[in-house]
């Protein structure tokens, strides 16, 4: 059976900036992506002008891999990087949806020019709200009061480890964990 050309759907039609000059885009995929596609996406994206900030979301991945506790290994699971707009982010999940912060609606056309060129299958562009612009209680309790405004909501309180976000520099003395 011949292969369907790639379909796509895009929700972006409103193209509003936020009160701070921004828009946020939501790239969905229809699979969950392993690391060498998600790279690869990523790549392209790191390349785009435009882009404030990126978020990969998904589902957490285990701390072992099942594989190695059948064999009697544990804890020897090998830690797997992403390159985020040039900086080496420990992966933590499995790649479902990727949240890009843009200055201007022109980035948009690039970005879905990136998808369809690393991606071999559909994938949604969606614009919404996916990354907070405000302080919260949260922010004030994991970073304390010096939090800065790029990593508003990177911080998954079940998790005590560095947030998967770009850009930023994650050695704040005030830490509370």
């Amino acid at each position: 059976m011949p292969r369907s050309k790639k379909l796509m759907s895009t929700n972006v039609g409103s193209m509003k900036l936020g009160e701070n000059g921004t828009m946020q885009i939501e790239v969905f995929p229809q699979r969950l992506l392993n690391i060498g596609t998600a790279q690869k996406l990523l790549n392209e994206l790191n390349t785009i002008e435009g882009i404030i900030r990126m978020v990969v979301y998904g589902p957490g991945l285990p701390r072992d891999d099942p594989d190695d506790l059948l064999e009697g290994k544990f804890g020897v699971a090998e830690k797997k990087y992403f390159n985020i707009m040039g900086e080496m982010v420990e992966l933590s999940v499995q790649v479902g949806r990727i949240w890009i912060e843009i200055e201007d609606t022109k980035a948009i056309e690039k970005i879905r020019e990136a998808c369809e060129k690393a991606l071999p299958f559909p994938f949604e562009l969606n614009e919404g709200l996916y990354l907070r612009r405000k302080k919260t209680v949260s922010d004030y309790a994991r970073r304390g009061p010096n939090v800065d405004d790029m990593s508003l909501g990177m911080f998954d309180p079940k998790v005590k480890r560095e947030p998967a976000c770009c850009g930023l520099d994650h050695t704040d003395k005030n830490e509370r964990v």
